[in-house]
């Protein structure tokens, strides 16, 4: 039977009879910490839905006056990755439950007066996710710039361009050690094309130089090895365009150590430079 001109459903009206005892209450005792408890726990199983569809997603955070934008890697990151979404989802409701009494107080949650689409009435778990939407940017810029800060702290460790000298050397087969001009040249322009990647690719490829193997590489960054193969395969594949194109110049010593010792390019889902 459905509800009189006038009147909220049941359900929607109970969840507005609730938030006037806990707010009346100052949102102190156990029915607010048991309204709390659901309400986060609806939110985090809903962020972690959205955040694997970036549609959902982008819909969820539009009414942010934070804008969101998403580069492929962080977009394969939230996909695939249960422990990311964890953090951020974490992160969200963070900032969403400390603002939420507030926001209760000031009569934010008034369905009556703010009918959903198509005149359905926000559910208060509903309403408490889109306060998440709010918040999303910014929890999602924080989880950037700790990843960010941890990819570039592994780089810096290995940030040893006399290695990638060393590797230099070895392929110029010159018996007195000499490394001429082109090769030396070469060496320059490799090192600042690895030192122009995204800070977790940097650590991939100062880290491979250094002679770690893919999976030591994945354990000690904390990623996929999918992940640290679509590193190797989107810089040797940046180095084929240039030379196609006539923009890098292999010396022909480092090329006969290359036809040698060609590895086996094979890209996972997602890339990124």
């Amino acid at each position: 039977m459905g509800s009189r001109v006038g009147e909220l459903p049941p359900e929607t009206q109970r969840d507005v009879d609730s938030v006037a005892r806990v707010v009346a209450a100052g949102f102190q005792g156990g029915e607010w910490a048991q309204l709390a408890a659901e309400l986060h726990l609806y939110a985090y199983k809903t962020l972690h839905r959205k955040m694997r569809q970036s549609s959902e997603l982008m819909e969820l955070v539009a009414p942010s006056e934070t804008p969101l934008v998403l580069s492929d890697d962080e977009r394969s990151a939230l996909h695939s990755s249960f422990d990311d979404r964890a953090d951020i989802a974490t992160k969200t409701l963070r900032e969403a439950m400390r603002t939420f009494p507030q926001a209760l107080k000031r009569g934010t949650y008034n369905p009556a007066a703010n009918p959903g689409k198509n005149g359905k009435y926000k559910a208060l778990p509903s309403f408490f996710v889109g306060r998440c939407g709010l918040h999303f940017p910014r929890a999602f810029a924080e989880w950037r710039r700790e990843r960010t800060d941890r990819f570039v702290e592994r780089a810096n460790e290995h940030k040893r361009g006399w290695i990638l000298s060393d590797v230099v050397h070895q392929t110029a087969g010159e018996p007195d050690g000499h490394v001429s001009d082109d090769v030396t040249s070469f060496y320059f322009t490799l090192t600042a094309m690895i030192d122009d990647l995204r800070p977790r690719n940097r650590a991939v490829w100062r880290m491979t130089l250094e002679g770690c193997s893919r999976g030591e590489i994945a354990e000690q960054l904390e990623i996929k090895l999918g992940d640290v193969d679509n590193a190797l395969y989107t810089f040797r594949s940046k180095v084929k365009a240039l030379r196609r194109e006539g923009n890098l110049i292999v010396p022909p010593t480092i090329e006969a150590e290359w036809a040698r010792s060609k590895p086996v390019d094979t890209p996972s889902d997602g890339a990124g430079r």
